[in-house]
């Protein structure tokens, strides 16, 4: 299912946009060697947390309807559609990821263990809270582009933008801030992962129902 879900994203070629997107973003991004990298994995954290839903409701919305539901068929049990969704977007963010911290330690020559543990920790949170918002945005949902649009901007707008929201948006402020970071990053991961073990079911939970 993975390598399906892998092989559909790249046959329709929809990973493309928010790929460069991210890839613009981190050109503008890591252009200074003398600037503070906790701040800058904060803002490319940000845009991973935009970018991995984007490649979640792309991925998804790559089959119609009836060529879902033939997968569904083959696959028997949508725990493993769903499974297979959110490894094939873990991959991709992965990758991307793995460009944003080799591309920061080019540009810093090299960095510390510590800095590095604290970027995997926060792209991952990032990665795993925008494939738990993407899920419930997607054509599995919401068949409309427009509500896709409306909903997915609206709930990343909360996580990363609204203070009490304790997802990712405490942890991003603490990469800003000066002092140590390695607090922050678990808890966004912890928040993180939550939130995607939350979104998968309550995603499942939703189209087993409508069906």
């Amino acid at each position: 299912m993975i390598r399906y879900q892998l092989a559909l994203l790249a046959h329709s070629q929809r990973y493309l946009p928010p790929a460069l997107a991210y890839l613009v973003l981190l050109a503008v991004l890591y252009n200074d060697p003398t600037a503070p990298v906790p701040p800058e994995f904060a803002v490319s954290g940000g845009g991973l947390t935009v970018v991995s839903c984007w490649l979640t409701i792309a991925l998804v919305d790559a089959e119609d309807p009836v060529q879902r539901l033939i997968t569904l068929v083959h696959a028997r049990r949508l725990s493993t559609v769903l499974g297979g969704i959110v490894a094939a977007a873990g991959l991709c963010c992965a990758a991307l990821t793995a460009v944003s911290l080799v591309w920061a330690a080019l540009v810093h020559d090299s960095l510390p263990g510590a800095v590095l543990v604290d970027g995997v920790l926060a792209h991952v949170a990032c990665a795993a809270t925008g494939i738990a918002l993407g899920l419930p945005c997607s054509r599995l949902l919401l068949p409309r582009i427009g509500y896709t649009v409306l909903t997915a901007l609206t709930l990343l707008g909360l996580v990363l933008l609204v203070r009490w929201v304790p997802v990712i948006n405490p942890m991003l402020r603490a990469l800003a801030a000066p002092g140590t970071h390695t607090g922050g990053a678990v808890f966004g991961l912890l928040g993180g992962t939550l939130l995607l073990a939350a979104g998968t079911a309550g995603t499942g939970w939703a189209v087993h129902r409508r069906s």
